[in-house]
């Protein structure tokens, strides 16, 4: 249910310096459906595939993944948009150092206007482990895992999308990349460009409780057994201290 923000997403597709790019939109059964007519004009090599109800990202994304015909992929919202030259920088990246998995910097918007940018600059040449630890630990995520664009060869090591994950399936789906990579590399410009924007506070809360039994989950699955204990009460403080926030309206997704 994401038409009025579709369109400008499209567009930063469209509006790539690197011109090789084949689009896969995917309509998670949204309510009205989405019209060719609305992605039309752009120049793009476009598939519009629909599923009769709503599935979650998961499946939407594999869905993507099973008709996708490139050598490599990154994932976009629908409610956000990529830089120009993301594509270009990131497959650079990759060539230059024969890499099947290159992570971004991405811009945080509200409204139109850049809040920050959360850069990846310290985490690079770090090892995976390293990576995986701050996934599982930060407050606030370094890694957005649609700043990632990978190798048709590494998603096929990893797997897909895991269709049980409510919440919780880009950091789950990150970490799998991670470990599966055999060459990590970096853009530290940004790539990508998350938009923020305001929620009806049940709708935040609920997802503040969906998410945080999520997250345990993906503790449970990639933290080291000495760690989970910890890792597992620091997770809980750090979710009850957000569905707080919620609570009174301060916190915005």
């Amino acid at each position: 249910n994401m038409h009025s923000s579709l369109p400008e997403a499209v567009k930063s597709v469209a509006d790539q310096n690197y011109s090789n790019i084949e689009l896969i939109v995917v309509d998670d059964g949204s309510r009205a459906g989405i019209y060719r007519s609305q992605l039309s004009g752009l120049g793009l090599t476009l598939k519009l595939l629909e599923i009769d109800h709503n599935k979650g990202k998961p499946s939407a994304v594999n869905c993507g993944f099973e008709v996708a015909n490139g050598a490599y992929f990154t994932i976009l919202d629908a409610d956000d948009q990529l830089s120009p030259d993301s594509i270009s920088k990131r497959i650079s990246a990759l060539q230059a150092d024969q890499a099947d998995l290159c992570i971004g910097s991405f811009e945080v918007c509200y409204q139109g206007i850049v809040q920050s940018v959360r850069s990846i600059e310290d985490y690079a040449g770090r090892n995976r482990e390293y990576l995986k630890r701050h996934l599982l630990s930060t407050i606030i995520s370094p890694i957005h895992q649609n700043t990632m664009l990978f190798s048709k060869r590494l998603l096929q090591r990893t797997g897909p999308m895991d269709p049980r994950m409510i919440r919780g399936q880009d950091k789950d789906f990150a970490i799998r990349l991670i470990q599966n990579c055999n060459t990590l590399t970096y853009v530290e410009e940004p790539v990508y460009c998350y938009y923020r924007y305001d929620r009806p506070l049940k709708k935040r809360i609920t997802n503040r409780l969906i998410g945080m039994r999520y997250k345990l989950e993906v503790i449970y699955r990639y933290a080291d057994s000495w760690r989970k204990g910890i890792y597992f009460l620091w997770g809980m403080a750090v979710e009850g201290a957000k569905f707080i926030h919620d609570l009174f309206g301060i916190y915005k997704k």
